[in-house]
């Protein structure tokens, strides 16, 4: 089955990215603003997620993105940056004199639209606001979403005296996804018209185990989500949709799913969705190019995209669960590693945490950019590419691609043909223009095992014959990392 998260990303291919999102946002550069002195923001997928430790302007570039755009509704208003960046007694100085925000937006042509907002600084007003595109944007702080029952409006104080005006059940969209999201399998979700006195509102209601009860009775997760999943269903399409830690009061089961319903109404509704996130569950279920971690360096904040779910996390504990992380290309050259390590120290092996991170480019590039943080990180690539050790990147034992050592190893010819009846050299020679990466694959179908079994088999047999040189040398160079 294809990957929803892949189908949602070529939906952003260059020819019909505005075909199928419009006059969306493609960068931000930030000056002046906060901890942002200048920082830029490349957007490569229809949801965005900024992840990273607390005070590296997460917030912040989700309140510039809403002051964007103007209202095509004359009843909405749009936001302004005076509604997020207040200046008071307090706060005389939450940016600097020449602080200004631009936002290039995707056109029809190939040509680019850009805005800046800035202060003016004859009246201290910001200008530019005139000349923004018109999309609706809906902001969903922390704020915008408060349990029923701790708001003590009418509703609450007034309930034995409410006139139930009609009742709406809501969408198949809105019920099956709260029942995904939350592992509750609400018989009737809908919502009511409620009044008393002369103040209205509308509150949900849901079904359980023949049982009903409204907001009022909902904990903060189970009703934020409800609201979240509504009000996304509800707004226009091609809107943009700013949300701050949609996992707030959720489980981490909740959070995953609420990862994925967000890829699945932004391919329906073509929304544009940015949010700030700490939640790995979060990201595991968005596309690799939607996952921007924010970072400080000496001179403000610097990003990286595409890292892991699991990257992310190890970096937002600083370190803390692990003394070292290391990104490797691919599950063998993880499973080569771990065994590497665990035959020379297994101590130090409970101590690192290793990572697939992509090819040896893309690791290469992690551990460069995110070098000056102080994060103790490393590469291992794999044996054909040449090892970098001041810029802590190295590489496997040999001279290919782990899975053509393991496939020319006579430790692992013989475990294949021990153990499985298999002559290595025959199978290889099926597979000669089979890319490598593939091989494992094709070699576990051939035999009737599970593919990470038979990695991990083939990484024991290698490993016990790589000489004890090679192995002792790798650890000593990841082990040195640490110390610097």
């Amino acid at each position: 089955m294809t990957d929803p998260r892949n189908i949602l990303q070529s939906m952003f291919g260059t020819n019909n990215r505005f075909a199928n999102f419009g006059n969306l946002i493609v960068k931000m550069r930030v000056k002046g603003f906060r901890c942002h002195a200048d920082t830029t923001i490349d957007i490569d997928s229809p949801i965005t997620a900024f992840c990273g430790m607390n005070g590296t302007g997460k917030s912040t570039l989700l309140q510039l993105a809403a002051s964007c755009y103007a209202s095509p509704d004359p009843v909405v208003s749009p936001y302004y940056l005076r509604d997020f960046i207040v200046v008071g007694p307090l706060d005389p100085t939450p940016f600097t004199a020449n602080a200004a925000v631009e936002y290039k937006y995707l056109n029809d042509t190939v040509a680019l639209k850009t805005l800046t907002l800035s202060r003016n600084a004859h009246n201290s007003r910001w200008q530019g606001y005139t000349r923004r595109p018109k999309r609706l944007v809906y902001f969903a702080g922390i704020g915008l979403y408060l349990p029923k029952i701790e708001q003590r409006d009418f509703f609450v104080r007034h309930a034995s005296h409410l006139q139930l005006l009609n009742r709406e059940n809501v969408s198949t969209e809105i019920k099956e996804w709260t029942c995904k999201i939350l592992g509750v399998n609400y018989e009737e979700v809908c919502s009511h018209n409620i009044r008393y006195a002369n103040q209205t509102k509308k509150v949900g209601e849901v079904k359980r185990s023949g049982v009903s009860y409204s907001e009022a009775h909902m904990g903060f997760g189970e009703g934020r989500s409800l609201y979240l999943i509504h009000m996304l269903e509800e707004i226009p399409n091609q809107s943009l949709v700013l949300i701050e830690e949609p996992e707030t009061s959720l489980h981490p089961y909740a959070q995953h799913q609420f990862g994925k319903y967000l890829v699945d109404v932004t391919s329906r509704k073509h929304h544009q969705v940015l949010l700030t996130t700490h939640s790995e569950f979060i990201l595991e279920a968005l596309h690799s190019q939607s996952r921007i971690y924010l970072y400080k360096t000496g001179g403000g904040i610097s990003s990286v995209v595409g890292l892991t779910s699991l990257q992310a996390k190890s970096l937002m504990d600083e370190g803390i669960a692990k003394a070292l992380n290391v990104l490797v290309e691919d599950n063998v050259g993880l499973a080569v590693l771990r065994e590497i390590v665990r035959r020379v120290d297994p101590e130090f092996l409970k101590s690192i945490g290793i990572y697939v991170g992509g090819d040896e480019n893309v690791i290469a590039t992690v551990v460069r950019t995110l070098r000056p943080t102080g994060i103790p990180l490393a590469a291992v690539r794999d044996g054909d590419m040449a090892a970098i050790p001041h810029e802590n990147i190295f590489k496997l034992p040999g001279t290919l691609p782990p899975e053509k050592e393991m496939f020319q190893s006579l430790t692992v010819k013989a475990l294949f043909q021990d153990t499985y009846n298999v002559n290595l050299d025959d199978f290889a020679a099926t597979i000669n223009d089979v890319d490598h990466h593939e091989w494992f694959a094709r070699l576990a179908q051939r035999i009737n095992q599970d593919e990470s079994a038979l990695i991990m088999e083939a990484s024991r047999a290698y490993v016990g014959g790589v000489t004890d040189n090679d192995r002792v040398s790798l650890v000593t160079l990841l082990k040195e990392t640490t110390r610097r």
